[in-house]
């Protein structure tokens, strides 16, 4: 259950949480003052949005539990924001709460943490688009070793809970980045070398010599293999399932 109060003050809006978790104002532009403890969001027709585009913004104030570095990081995350900025694993559980909580009280309060959609054009409005597959956790395949094979790179991987997949020490990460046609690295590549750095002491020469704990099967794909391919589709079981068809929530 969440407590919240809400107030209304003309066009502005007041939510209060219960226990001190905080407070979230929603106001026309520019209309409530921050201060170092805050973060500040922007929104269009209720989706998170670039400044120059909102039409209203959000004023979150924290609880000084909270780092606001890395719930302004979270945020741009929603939106969408490339590349992807990286909170420290560390630091994504222990505010795991915190962005629960965040996110159930945006939704109730009809706020998407998502971009604005792009309109679609009138020639593809006729064409349907597959839904994104959704997978769900199943604590029966927390035991269940699944292996990938892909660009050189070899790993037995263990999906231990729901925002965390474990990689084994002995797996042997792809050497050769992937780069764009003009020369360029891959965004891919980028963030895997990214990944790689934060567990900088668990690899040598291209091998795990100690277990790396990682967060989705994403960054499992941009850790080994630079993630040029669909990671759900290249985890397998002894029997040669895909995590994707053991998993998948049609």
């Amino acid at each position: 259950m969440i407590e919240m109060n809400v107030q209304l003050d003309g066009a502005t809006t007041t939510v209060t949480l219960a226990n001190t978790q905080g407070q979230l104002i929603f106001s026309p532009l520019n209309d409530v003052p921050s201060d170092a403890h805050t973060v500040v969001f922007y929104l269009k027709d209720r989706h998170l949005a670039d400044r120059e585009k909102a039409d209203e913004q959000g004023v979150l104030r924290l609880p000084w539990t909270v780092e606001p570095e890395f719930v302004t990081r979270w945020l741009a995350n929603q939106q969408g924001e490339s590349p992807v900025t990286v909170i420290p694993l560390a630091q994504e559980k222990a505010l795991a709460p915190n962005f629960d909580l965040l996110t159930q009280v945006l939704s109730r309060l009809g706020i998407h943490l998502a971009p604005v959609p792009a309109p679609t054009p009138a020639s593809a409005a006729s064409k349907p688009h597959p839904a994104k597959a959704r997978h769900r956790f199943d604590k029966a395949l927390v035991t269940t070793p699944f292996t990938v094979s892909r660009n050189g790179s070899r790993a037995t991987v263990y999906w231990v809970a729901a925002k965390e997949m474990l990689v084994k020490a002995g797996a042997v990460l792809t050497q050769e980045p992937l780069m764009n046609k003009d020369g360029s690295l891959r965004y891919g590549t980028k963030y895997g070398d990214k990944l790689r750095d934060d567990n900088a002491g668990a690899i040598a020469h291209f091998t795990l010599i100690k277990d790396v704990s990682l967060r989705s099967v994403n960054e499992v794909g941009l850790f080994l293999y630079f993630g040029d391919t669909n990671g759900w589709l290249e985890l397998r079981d002894a029997q040669g399932r895909t995590l994707d068809e053991l998993t998948r929530v049609d």
